[in-house]
């Protein structure tokens, strides 16, 4: 299983540790972009972002695939035809709940321990814990309720993306119990088989 999780995956930063982490050529890559993350702010939010643009820069072939327009076979279909699957940002507990509807939660596991490469930016990432309790008192975005769905249990720990150092006591006040990786843009928490390494500055809020 090899997992990229960025604060912000388009961060120029981010990309270029993305290129060395899949060997520095995008152009032999199918990546699978879902955007549905972005679609709970209102449908199809994401297409005026700068993300997508990101991601078709890189080389690769790009298949957009909104979670909202797809069936549980085609979804399923589009990913085992893919290296990558960029998982991007927005709500999570709209994401997460497209995400167990289509079963993507059942699948997933297996298709990444068979090659596919999972990257996640922001919310991308925070969904691969097993809680979301961070996600219900973001800062700056709460999103009340997300928590009541439970995360895809890749990691074992939370990410608080977009951290900054003058968010600490605030964050602090919020956390509660187990484990929190604060995560600066351009830093990436990166898996590959069992193994955890941050590429960038690593800081853990722990209780």
């Amino acid at each position: 299983m090899r997992l990229f999780l960025a604060s912000e995956a388009k961060n120029p930063l981010s990309i270029n540790r993305l290129k060395e982490f899949v060997g520095g050529d995008f152009t032999k890559h199918k990546i699978t972009y879902i955007p549905t993350a972005a679609n709970g702010s209102y449908y199809g939010h994401w297409k005026g972002g700068e993300s997508i643009r990101v991601v078709k820069s890189l080389g690769a072939q790009v298949n957009i695939v909104e979670l909202e327009d797809y069936s549980f076979i085609d979804v399923r279909n589009e990913l085992k035809r893919s290296t990558i699957v960029w998982m991007a940002g927005g709500m999570s507990g709209y994401l997460l709940y497209w995400i167990r509807r289509l079963e993507l939660d059942k699948i997933l596991p297996e298709l990444l321990n068979s090659g596919l490469l999972y990257v996640g930016s922001s919310v991308g990432s925070m969904i691969c814990s097993k809680t979301q309790d961070l996600a219900d008192w973001y800062i700056g975005e709460p999103e009340p309720g997300a928590s009541v769905i439970p995360g895809l249990g890749l990691i074992d720990f939370e990410i608080f993306p977009h951290y900054t150092e003058d968010l600490y006591s605030e964050i602090n006040k919020h956390w509660e119990k187990g484990k929190l990786c604060l995560l600066k843009n351009g830093d990436v928490v990166t898996k590959v088989g069992e193994k955890i390494k941050i590429l960038g500055e690593e800081k853990y809020l722990i209780k």
